[in-house]
């Protein structure tokens, strides 16, 4: 039978499997048991003070000592840590003899206090499983033990608490003795049949609150992992709950921070009205659109759905929100690749038709310049010029193969740092860097990356090259590396330039975009060529204290990047 247990479900009351009575409720019986006998004890020196008669209650007193002595025992036990099983068996006991010393006490088979065994019975069906049964046996021995001392005359019948005797027939002893025997089994039978339904229903409570809280736990363990943001709003658009994801996108510390606000400051936006948007979605299950977030300028795209209750009445709104900013950047880059792809093919099949002609007039050329009858006038001037474009043109439609149709991809593993050192070793041998210009390099030596190291030199190269031809009177170009808490590699290559100018930001990659105006425009188209095959990406922008910056970023290891570079039938 089930004992009166939390079971840690917050469920106070019987548990269906019950393992043992529970310490919080022998504890609770020992300071009840002292309430009770102390109030009897002192009722009963009020009557015997208050009568002019002398009460036979000399028994009443000496079974409140006894039950003193019995709770300081209970106590004892209790702290000395005795099993719970042992101390509700010897407390049931020890409740049978005292209510049958009070019984007999009292009037014996004439007491009223009989009853008192029911309490015992309640009591224990309460702490052990069929308890009820087995104390309204023990009280029925006790019972009748006592009566059937009292009819062979064994002990003396006592006077009850006026001081009388009472005699009754033997066949009114039998009765009396049947009606409480009989009455402890129907209390006990019944006592079970009550704890066992509240025993299933408390199971069942609690079965309820761990569903409950397991689904709670789920909603918000599902809620702090999503990476969009959510908001939930009340039907007045004033924010009751929000998620991480929120907080983070909106630039708050805690999501608490946004409770309580109105989701027009929360979430400004350029071309909608909140006012609208709800009112719109209280008309539709759903609302779908893109804006823009007025404060930060962050693209948005927004999802605005009903917010119901258990019976499905509408009692707000949710918001779903998420920063569209990469997959802008990951759209145009898509379109940036296919553009490149195009003009790739193209330009390689121009470049090779026109290599070959190209190369027969300057071997012409040069040899009309070297013959003896050009001289040195006008015409072996000219055939110079000639000569020079020509190996010009050669070199631009060399740098154009370069772009269109790479050479095979050899990986290994390359140390950053070591061909940071060369690129600013050959820029300091090239003359186009003066002593007013600076190399600054500072790449930790463990940054080693998994690439075609000739593509890469390409890449240092290019990027230091452009940031000195950005600085003609002057400056210095810093090359940075570092690892990213994720695992990656970023590099970051700064001047002290001019930046970019307005207009060639978004089409720097395009081949033949340049912002020097004796550019050709194929360095950072080369460029993002090259890092595209080693699975890295790279970013331009112009840096806040001036100059341009340019970002290059490499992935972890196993993240995919390289991996997909690596293997061309994976991408």
């Amino acid at each position: 039978m089930p004992a009166v247990r939390d079971g840690g479900d917050g469920v106070p009351g019987v548990a269906s499997h019950r393992r043992g009575p529970d310490p919080r409720v022998l504890r609770w019986l020992i300071g009840l048991r002292l309430v009770v006998i102390t109030t009897l004890f002192l009722g009963s020196m009020i009557v015997q003070v208050a009568s002019r008669m002398i009460l036979p209650l000399q028994g009443i007193y000496v079974l409140s000592l006894v039950t003193y002595v019995l709770s300081l025992g209970y106590a004892a036990l209790y702290l000395l840590g005795a099993r719970p099983g042992v101390q509700a068996i010897i407390q049931t006991l020890g409740d049978i003899a005292v209510v049958t010393g009070f019984v007999y006490v009292t009037g014996g088979l004439y007491s009223p206090f009989s009853f008192l065994y029911l309490a015992v019975i309640v009591v224990a069906a309460i702490l052990f499983p069929r308890g009820g049964l087995l104390a309204a046996g023990l009280a029925s021995v006790a019972y009748g033990g006592m009566i059937d001392l009292m009819v062979f005359g064994l002990v003396p019948i006592p006077p009850n608490l006026v001081g009388t005797r009472i005699t009754m027939p033997m066949s009114g002893v039998l009765v009396q003795l049947f009606i409480n025997i009989v009455g402890f089994l129907v209390v006990a039978v019944l006592t079970a049949y009550l704890a066992e339904s509240v025993s299933r229903m408390a199971g069942r409570l609690a079965a309820e609150r761990r569903r409950s809280r397991q689904a709670e736990a789920l909603a918000e363990h599902v809620l702090r992992s999503i990476t969009s943001g959510m908001l939930a709003l009340d039907r007045n658009g004033t924010v009751l709950q929000a998620n991480p994801a929120a907080a983070h996108l909106l630039g708050k510390d805690q999501p608490e921070t946004l409770v309580g606000l109105r989701v027009e400051e929360v979430l400004p936006l350029k071309r909608y009205r909140w006012a609208l948007l709800l009112g719109r979605a209280r008309l539709r299950n759903v609302s779908r659109l893109e804006d823009t977030a007025a404060d930060s300028g962050m693209d948005l795209g927004l999802t605005i759905g009903p917010l119901t209750d258990d019976s499905g009445n509408r009692t707000g709104f949710v918001v779903a929100f998420q920063d569209l900013s990469e997959v802008r950047r990951q759209e145009e880059r898509q379109r940036m690749q296919e553009r490149m792809a195009a003009v790739g093919e193209l330009s390689a099949r121009m470049a090779h038709e026109i290599r070959n002609p190209l190369a027969s007039i300057s071997g012409a050329a040069q040899l009309l310049a070297n013959a003896p009858a050009t001289g040195q006038g006008t015409s072996r001037r000219l055939l110079d010029i000639v000569v020079r474009e020509s190996k010009r043109l050669s070199q631009i439609l060399q740098d154009f193969l370069l772009f269109a149709r790479p050479g095979e991809s050899r990986r290994e593993a390359v140390t950053l740092s070591r061909i940071a050192r060369d690129c600013a070793e050959l820029l300091a041998a090239s003359p186009e860097l003066g002593p007013e210009h600076r190399v600054e390099v500072d790449v930790p030596d463990d940054l080693v990356v998994t690439a075609e190291e000739g593509a890469l030199r390409q890449v240092f190269w290019n990027l230091c090259r452009n940031a000195i031809q950005a600085m003609p009177d002057g400056g210095t170009v810093r090359v940075e590396g570092a690892r990213e808490p994720d695992g990656g590699i970023v590099l970051r290559f700064t001047d002290d330039g001019p930046g970019f100018p307005d207009g060639i930001l978004e089409r720097a990659f395009e081949p033949f975009v340049s912002a020097r105006p004796d550019g050709i425009g194929l360095g950072l188209a080369v460029v993002y060529a090259a890092l595209g095959r080693q699975g890295a990406t790279i970013e331009l922008e112009n840096a806040p204290e001036g100059g341009a910056r340019v970002t290059v970023r490499f992935p972890a290891p196993g993240t995919g990047g390289e991996d997909d570079a690596a293997d061309p039938d994976r991408r």
